[in-house]
């Protein structure tokens, strides 16, 4: 399964939502994954601490994470991203479950997928390796297998962007015991 798109966000929504990052931009903090060295983020409702393999609390914005849940309904969590370092080839973490959200809120050079899985589960035998670019204009709200490699390329400086997961069946007892 290659890249869907979903839709592609008004301008005038676009914007709106750039603004109100843009206001809260005091939550961002450096990443700490190995893979965006340098990149700006923070964790949208709760956290994924991926040196100690457990969740916490991040920022609560309930006006961004109401647009995050009518674009993904069954979203557990977020990362927003900010600036212009992206990210290196990498699956995401394990408590993600197959099916994640990306919406893209500014420039960027492209979006690189590798279908390796071809469905949203676990299959013994997978596709070649056979990365592909993708075009990802400022609106663009797109699905892809978190589980396939993945990668973001030369953003704009001041580009935003949103991640959603939804928590698996093998961390989802864990996370809703944290959330109680």
């Amino acid at each position: 399964m290659s890249i869907k798109k979903l839709q592609t966000l008004p301008d005038s929504r676009t914007s709106r939502i750039v603004t109100h990052l843009e206001n809260n931009s005091v939550h961002l903090e450096q990443d700490i994954s190995n893979y965006a060295k340098g990149r700006q983020r923070y964790w949208l409702n709760y956290k994924w601490d991926l040196a100690n393999r457990h969740f916490s609390h991040g920022v609560k914005d309930t006006r961004l994470w109401n647009f995050c849940k009518e674009i993904f309904p069954k979203a557990d969590l977020g990362l927003v991203v900010y600036g212009g370092v992206g990210i290196d080839l990498h699956r995401d973490d394990s408590y993600a479950d197959w099916r994640g959200v990306g919406i893209n809120l500014g420039e960027i050079e492209a979006w690189v997928y590798d279908c390796q899985y071809p469905n949203f589960h676990w299959t013994p035998t997978t596709n070649e390796s056979n990365p592909k670019r993708y075009k990802m204009n400022p609106g663009d709200v797109f699905q892809f297998n978190t589980k396939n490699p993945h990668s973001a390329l030369n953003p704009a400086e001041d580009r935003w962007a949103i991640f959603l997961w939804h928590v698996n069946r093998k961390f989802r007892n864990k996370f809703e015991a944290f959330v109680k």
